[in-house]
């Protein structure tokens, strides 16, 4: 093969490749809509950053992206180094018609006196992952009581 068609293929490769990376990146800042490369966006409402000791805390997370219809959530509430309140629903998907589309998932927490009984500072840790395309998204809050 010449040194000139040698050339002319790596040019072609490497074009396609900052195309490529081009149409992912802009596919990630929403500027052009592709369903697949929207990453996962967690969103935590109504959770404040001070509450008086045994108040309710109300709050929901919510998922907004694209991706498969099995998932996982996993909320962990920690208190000073000690775990106050743990909650993780994950879906079984060997018996699920995996699916794929936009999904807008939210579940709404209530933390109570058994939660924040005690005065100190909280940080809740929040994981959702999509178990089909492996993809997740991470967020941490954090909160105090006094007492």
């Amino acid at each position: 093969m010449s040194r000139t068609r040698q050339h002319a293929i790596a040019a072609v490769g490497g074009a396609a490749a900052a195309v490529f990376a081009m149409f992912v990146a802009l596919a990630q800042t929403h500027v052009i809509a592709v369903p697949y490369f929207t990453p996962i966006a967690l969103q935590v409402d109504g959770l404040k950053e001070k509450y008086a000791a045994g108040e309710t805390a109300n709050f929901a997370v919510t998922a907004n992206g694209y991706g498969s219809n099995c998932h996982s959530l996993e909320v962990e509430a920690m208190q000073d180094g000690q775990r106050a309140s743990y909650y993780k629903k994950v879906d079984d998907c060997r018996f699920m018609t995996i699916t794929h589309g936009q999904y807008n998932f939210t579940r709404s927490f209530d933390y109570g006196s058994e939660v924040m009984g005690k005065a100190g500072a909280y940080t809740v840790d929040i994981t959702f992952k999509d178990l089909v395309d492996n993809r997740e998204a991470h967020v941490t809050k954090m909160f105090e009581v006094e007492g």
